[in-house]
């Protein structure tokens, strides 16, 4: 079964955005988890988006003690863009069974070799419900974009386990006067490792001065 999805998935990264990629994600809202020390995880999604544009991006990382190194190598079509995101989790604290989780993150984006953005933040999960079916994630931090500004960032989402295979997603992530972005979608899990999962996720952002856009994406998460 999980061979058939990696081969699906492939199929469909080189039908719908060859030749061209760009950046996008399946969550938008960080928790505190980090791959587990020794092992590597893979994380690829596509985007597309109402107006025609297609992205996506696949994010290799690997657990180094608390610490997740991550590189995201991604692109985009019309106009055609390729990017790349350095990205470095600390975890402080794991929640992932128990209690509050927490960690630092930092990650920086560059665009055909120049740098359009950083984000600093602070993530953290933690259950609402005493069985932990219904959990969230809250991101509080700065982001910087092209013109050297800081502003706040802020994140906020949940995520219900309808079954042990099924999740349930909601979110949304503001960067102060600049824009308004919500998510809802499914998260589904299959194979033998907690790590393996496909996302089928909405949403649409609303920024200043520009067009509210919207997008569908497609996202599978693999742990080794």
């Amino acid at each position: 079964m999980r061979t058939v999805f990696i081969l699906a998935f492939t199929a469909i990264l080189v039908v719908v955005i060859s030749p061209a990629l760009a950046s996008g994600g399946s969550y938008l809202v960080d928790d505190a988890s980090t791959a587990t020390p020794g092992r590597c995880q893979l994380e690829s999604w596509l985007q597309v988006f109402r107006a025609g544009t297609h992205t996506g991006w696949t994010v290799p990382a690997c657990g180094v003690g608390p610490v997740e190194f991550g590189i995201g190598l991604g692109g985009q079509s019309h106009p055609g863009q390729n990017m790349q995101n350095p990205s470095i989790k600390w975890q402080l604290r794991n929640g992932d069974d128990a209690g509050i989780g927490f960690a630092l993150a930092t990650d920086t984006t560059l665009q055909n070799g120049r740098r359009i953005g950083t984000n600093a933040y602070a993530a953290s999960n933690f259950g609402i419900d005493d069985g932990r079916r219904l959990m969230a994630n809250v991101n509080l931090g700065m982001t910087q974009a092209r013109d050297g500004a800081w502003r706040r960032l802020t994140g906020v989402g949940f995520e219900f386990a309808v079954t042990k295979d099924l999740a349930l997603l909601v979110e949304r992530l503001w960067t102060a006067r600049l824009s308004q972005t919500t998510q809802a979608g499914a998260r589904f899990y299959f194979g033998k490792d907690d790590g393996d999962s496909v996302d089928f996720v909405v949403g649409r952002a609303r920024a200043r001065a520009l067009p509210t856009s919207r997008w569908a994406t497609i996202g599978l998460n693999l742990a080794f």
